[in-house]
Formats: structure tokens, C-alpha cells, sequence
């Protein structure tokens, strides 16, 4: 491990075990592999961020998901979903985090959404090495709306190409895709 690292594997595990906490009380539990050694990892340097970083592996049976927390921000920079772990330290991505958001705001301003980024926190950030529609990695930031009267959810995904720099398309609450830039 570096010198560099502010905080400790246990710290990491602490901020991600904190995630997970507050979201089982919502979804379905995920938890973290019981071996610290396996399921927590530093990385000097790790896409899409500035600086160091610590990997943490979820224990999830249908594909592999992890938590990435950003060693200088002490917090989670953001999610991975569907990746072989193996491949991590290949991916090579021409956004990081700090633009995403810009886009994601930018978009919103311009095709006059209603929502709300939440820049303090990854969370809301997940990466894919694909994705349905387009070829090439895929960033999803989430964005939360003012809930439906018809009562459908209180969440919007913009769905972001990493190698064009735009949004492709969205999900609106209900689910469905559609392309707010095209009309």
C-alpha cells in the first residue's frame, strides 16, 4: 500500500459498509465479502478519478458490483456494476466523475428538465463496460425529480456515453427510455 493512502482498508470498508446500510432499507441486501483482504483494495491510480483510490467488492450472486471510494474525498466516487474485476485496471476512460456531473447538468439546463444532481456524492454514478444502445462504456447519473402525481418514481437516469461525451438517451421514472435532445 501506498504512503499516499488517508484512509485505512478498514476505513474504506467502513464508508462502504455505511452505503450499504442505508440502502438495504430500501432494496434488496447486498453485502460484502467477509474477507477484507479479497473484498478491499488500493489503487494509487483508478479511472475516472483524481488521485487514489479503494475498491470495494460486493458479495452480489447475479454479476459483479463494486463501490469505489475516492482516498482523498474520503467518500464513494462511484459504482461499477458488471465488470469481471480482472479487467479493472485495463479500463481506461476518457471522462471522470467531475465532468459527468457537468454534462449531467448541462443537459438538464438545456432540455429544461426539472431535477436535481447531487454533486457531494458518487452514489449517484455508476459505470458499465456496456451498455444497450451504443458501443463503448456507459455512465448512468442518477437525478432525482419531483415526484409524479400519477405516482411514478422520484428518479431519472441520464445515460452517458463515455467516447461521445453525451447524453444518449434517459429513463424516465416510469422506466422507459426516451431522448429529450431529439425532439
Amino acid at each position: 500500500m501506498s504512503n499516499r493512502a488517508k484512509l485505512s482498508a478498514k476505513k474504506a470498508l467502513h464508508i462502504a459498509q455505511e452505503y450499504l446500510n442505508e440502502r438495504n432499507k430500501n432494496y434488496l441486501p447486498r453485502t460484502i465479502n467477509n474477507d477484507i483482504n479479497q473484498s478491499v483494495q488500493f489503487y494509487d491510480k483508478f479511472f475516472a478519478i483524481d488521485g487514489c483510490a479503494w475498491l470495494v467488492e460486493l458479495d452480489f450472486k447475479d454479476f459483479d458490483k463494486f463501490i469505489v471510494i475516492s482516498d482523498e474525498k474520503e467518500a464513494i466516487a462511484f459504482l461499477i456494476i458488471g465488470v469481471n474485476k480482472n479487467k479493472i485496471l485495463n479500463i481506461h476512460t476518457k471522462l471522470n466523475t467531475d465532468r459527468l456531473i457537468r454534462i449531467s447538468q448541462d443537459y438538464n439546463v438545456e432540455n429544461h428538465l426539472e431535477g436535481m444532481i447531487y454533486t457531494n456524492t458518487g452514489e449517484s454514478i455508476t459505470f458499465y463496460e456496456r451498455y444497450d444502445g451504443f458501443d463503448g462504456y456507459a455512465w448512468h447519473v442518477n437525478t432525482k425529480v419531483p415526484p409524479s402525481p400519477f405516482g411514478d418514481g422520484d428518479d431519472v437516469d441520464l445515460v452517458i456515453s463515455d467516447e461521445k461525451a453525451c447524453v444518449e438517451y434517459m429513463y424516465d421514472p416510469s422506466g422507459y427510455p426516451i431522448t429529450p435532445h431529439l425532439r
